[in-house]
């Protein structure tokens, strides 16, 4: 079983990292939230988007239409569902979503890529930071890259298809997969390794692993308020919060086993 986790010392360590490598973890944040904001997808579709421009008109109608007569709402439906069937009957807007499935199936696959990349290099540059410089394997981390991102990608997909089924098992394997993240920065990269050793370092700490994730589930409910701007200082502090629990844990683990 681990040693209990400290909370605040997590805290302080993360805060003594964030404070010293803010700049490179904002920049690598400040891209995940392009690439997850609306503009990004509206440039990617730019093309199609113009085909698109009826359904929101027949949509704006339809609600103006509500508006100044609410007793006649159902036949305001009708007619906006035979303006929608009219515009998809149009050649040139099957040609448009023809196109969007096209790019949809690639923007997915490129996008999941980049981003679980981009999620890898706040890994080893959060890990970085709370580490001193004899402990650190940046330069080894960063060669690796493209084989930790490929195990990332495993890895996220994993933690996600439990919340697919149900909200309660999916937030507790996500939280005993807190460390699988860091986990596969160490010798060995592969995703089934770092969940198994992931599920074994939080048992006795559950609790308090949890306490961390809701803590940082903030910097998301922060972020929605401020149409994503609280994500770019959040998302870094997030990261160097759970390398210093993980610093903390894999140190106790290490003394327990040099004590046995």
């Amino acid at each position: 079983m681990s040693s209990a986790l400290d909370i605040g010392a997590c805290f302080r360590e993360a805060w003594r990292g964030f404070k010293s490598w803010w700049i490179p973890l904002c920049l690598v944040a400040t891209v995940l939230v392009a690439l997850n904001s609306g503009w990004a997808i509206t440039w990617y579709f730019q093309e199609e988007l113009p085909a698109l421009q009826p359904y929101q008109q027949a949509g704006q109608a339809y609600f103006s239409e509500v508006l100044s007569d609410p007793f006649n709402a159902l036949a305001a439906a009708d007619r906006m569902l035979q303006r929608i069937v009219d515009i998809s009957d149009k050649s040139e807007t099957a040609r448009a979503w023809q196109q969007i499935r096209r790019k949809v199936w690639r923007l997915l696959g490129v996008l999941f890529i980049i981003v679980s990349a981009l999620h890898v290099l706040l890994v080893i540059m959060a890990k970085a930071s709370v580490h001193t410089p004899q402990e650190r394997t940046l330069r080894r981390d960063a060669r690796r890259t493209a084989l930790l991102t490929l195990s990332y990608a495993v890895m996220a997909v994993v933690k996600i298809l439990p919340f697919c089924c149900c909200f309660v098992p999916g937030l507790y394997v996500y939280t005993k997969l807190y460390f699988s993240d860091f986990i596969i920065t160490e010798t060995s990269a592969n995703p089934l390794r770092a969940m198994a050793q992931s599920w074994r370092m939080t048992e006795g700490n559950f609790w308090r692993v949890f306490l961390l994730l809701l803590i940082t589930l903030l910097t998301h409910v922060m972020s929605l308020l401020t149409m994503g701007l609280a994500e770019i200082p959040g998302r870094p502090f997030e990261y160097t919060l759970r390398a210093a629990a993980y610093r903390q844990l894999r140190k106790a683990e290490a003394d327990q086993q040099r004590a046995a």
